[in-house]
């Protein structure tokens, strides 16, 4: 999303006009109607003397850059218009382009690399005068620790608005908080104590359990009660927002991991259920909510939200006698504690 303008910044900070980047929407003869990072319309119009170009996955300048026509340019391209505000939109002099094709193959390319150079975890502590991090890890084995060193690397952040990395945020080590989820792009160290980190996203999140109340289909909107303290909260969903229910088979190996404390375990077998539309949600339902920390305690933006969670708690409660085994946080056993950053 942002390899635009990376590509093309010394051009821009030398220009007089300014500028638009978005994506295309629709393209008809002579104008282009693209969306920009701000979630905004704009209607990009062009003349016979405007320039395009396009530019290639991964350039780092225009000398890479080949002459296309307005024709060429297609919806889910990414556009950097250089011209003037005009009243009916955006009078464009050049306009330069990335392929939605070339978008998709350096999005996989970089997906590979976090995937294999990659960690993720939660921060545990941090040392600003180092730029070190303390990073429980998470993952398909047991917790570990290791050490980031973060000195170097470049920050992004995800938004109150969104989970998804090409919506990140340009943001500093200033920004991480102890509990964070964060992942780090490096190396480990021969020993694999430490990691040299040259990119870091990270993300405040926390899972809450809760009684749904009201569902507002329409809006994506749901009101309901927490479970630890009985107090109103407000979930928003959003368009990618995954919702699944636990099927009755599935609850009592489900409640035998959850006892054993095994987060990894009982994610994995939760993510493999099926995503279900939010009408499947009804009033009464005990769910588990993993999403977007607000300001406001009143408020959450959910990222994955589990139906079902009170069959596995019913499966789990003690006979009479034994003493609570599984420490509960928020109102859930830990292991619903979820990782969002993938």
């Amino acid at each position: 999303m942002f390899l635009l303008i990376c590509v093309i910044c010394g051009w821009l900070f030398a220009a007089q006009t300014s500028s638009v980047v978005g994506t295309v929407i629709v393209n008809t003869p002579a104008t282009l109607t693209i969306k920009t990072d701000q979630n905004v319309s704009v209607r990009v119009e062009s003349t016979d003397k405007t320039i395009y170009l396009r530019v290639p996955a991964g350039a780092q300048s225009l000398e890479q850059a080949a002459p296309i026509a307005l024709a060429d340019i297609a919806p889910g391209d990414r556009v950097l218009a250089r011209g003037t505000h005009a009243s009916n939109g955006f009078a464009a002099v050049r306009i330069v382009v990335l392929s939605k094709t070339d978008i998709a193959t350096k999005r996989e390319r970089d997906l590979e690399q976090w995937r294999t150079r990659g960690i993720a975890g939660v921060v545990k502590q941090l040392n600003p005068a180092t730029g070190e991090m303390n990073i429980e890890l998470r993952g398909a084995t047991a917790a570990s620790a290791i050490i980031v060193n973060a000195s170097a690397a470049e920050f992004r952040r995800y938004t109150p608005t969104s989970i998804s990395f090409e919506d990140a945020k340009q943001s500093s080590f200033a920004e991480v908080g102890v509990g964070d989820q964060l992942r780090a792009l490096g190396d480990k160290s021969a020993d694999g104590k430490s990691f040299k980190a040259e990119a870091v996203v990270s993300g405040s999140f926390k899972t809450i359990g809760a009684t749904l109340n009201a569902i507002d289909l329409e809006k994506g909107e749901i009101s309901a009660t927490t479970l630890d303290q009985k107090k109103p909260i407000q979930i928003s969903m959003l368009k990618d927002t995954s919702v699944r229910r636990i099927p009755a088979a599935l609850v009592p190996a489900l409640a035998q991991k959850v006892r054993a404390n095994s987060q990894s375990e009982v994610q994995q077998m939760i993510e493999s259920l099926p995503v279900v539309p939010l009408a499947n949600l009804k009033t009464g339902d005990v769910v588990s909510i993993t999403g977007i920390r607000a300001k406001e305690d009143t408020r959450l933006t959910a990222i994955k939200l589990v139906a079902g969670v009170d069959a596995v708690l019913r499966a789990m409660t003690p006979q009479p006698g034994r003493p609570q085994t599984v420490r509960l946080s928020a109102g859930l056993p830990n292991a619903f504690d979820f990782s969002v950053i993938p």
